[in-house]
């Protein structure tokens, strides 16, 4: 198993600036990662190129930094949106735009798996099947393209919000997110991706979970929390067992990349100092991998 990470470890400028993607690529591989998730929620950012006519020369320099810098990229993240409360027709039609030219870009840069989050029908109250359904309907567009694209759609799991109004959230459970992937009966092209931070929202079960998951498993988020909210941090610098964590992807036989989403450590490093982020987190990293190894050999 490979270490990742998401561009985004490198985003922020210390400030209120962003980094372009392309900054994020090189920084990366001169610290030392081999393979990266690209974050294509830039394309969230107003002045994103991906908004631009131009946006295909975008992809294909972003493809051109990897194989000068010696990076391959495995996996991304779709921009994403409130898709049950945004009724700003303009704003739809530009993310559902935004979110179609990812999963293109996925393609383009060889990507296998482009990771989501299933949504909730709030006006359902805590009838789960009605956002399944939605899930199910609206996802369907987006993985036929995906299946065009030579991708396949990982969604990950949710949690539920610690501070009123309280709402259950579809997928919070994992045995709701398997019965979401599995109703699309697509295990090339539909998959998991396992988010250990938000599972320690949700009670931090994270051997269970995994084992629960299985098979479908085919991308991770590893970043830690305190138990209360969405943090982000590298691991250990919150209350997730990574001991219990890897062991749960040891049972499954996950030999896909261990991913970093830890966007908020060293977000307010200046730029001459983000070396220090990267090198720190493969150091935490591969302390997880030697767990990894050695829940393998226990088992």
């Amino acid at each position: 198993m490979l270490l990742s990470t998401s561009t985004n470890i490198v985003a922020f400028t210390g400030d209120t600036g962003r980094n372009p993607l392309p900054w994020c690529i090189e920084v990366c591989a001169a610290g030392g990662y081999e393979v990266l998730d690209v974050n294509f929620c830039e394309a969230m950012n107003p002045v994103s190129r991906l908004r631009d006519d131009d946006w295909r020369d975008y992809v294909e320099e972003i493809a051109d930094v990897g194989h000068r810098c010696g990076v391959t990229f495995t996996q991304s993240h779709l921009p994403y949106y409130d898709i049950c409360k945004t009724t700003d027709e303009g704003k739809v039609k530009l993310m559902e735009e935004l979110i179609r030219r990812s999963i293109i870009a996925s393609g383009m840069l060889g990507i296998r798996w482009a990771v989501t989050h299933p949504f909730t029908v709030y006006d359902a109250g805590t009838d789960m099947s009605v956002s399944k359904q939605r899930n199910i309907e609206y996802y369907s567009r987006h993985v036929q393209t995906a299946r065009e694209n030579g991708v396949g759609i990982a969604l990950e799991n949710d949690f539920e919000y610690k501070s009123a109004p309280y709402q259950r959230i579809y997928c919070a459970s994992v045995h709701e997110l398997v019965d979401l992937v599995d109703a699309f009966d697509d295990e090339e092209h539909v998959g998991i991706c396992y988010d250990f931070n938000h599972a320690n929202l949700t009670g931090g079960f994270h051997r269970q979970d995994l084992n629960t998951i299985a098979h479908r498993l085919r991308a991770v988020h590893v970043a830690d929390n305190r138990g209360q909210a969405d943090e982000h941090l590298l691991p250990f610098y919150g209350t997730i067992d990574w001991q219990e964590a890897m062991a749960g992807l040891a049972d499954i036989g996950y030999e896909g990349e261990l991913t970093y989403e830890v966007q908020q450590h060293g977000r307010y490093y200046p730029n001459d100092l983000k070396h220090l982020v990267i090198k720190h987190s493969i150091e935490v990293g591969n302390e997880l991998l030697r767990m990894y190894e050695k829940a393998k050999q226990n088992r």
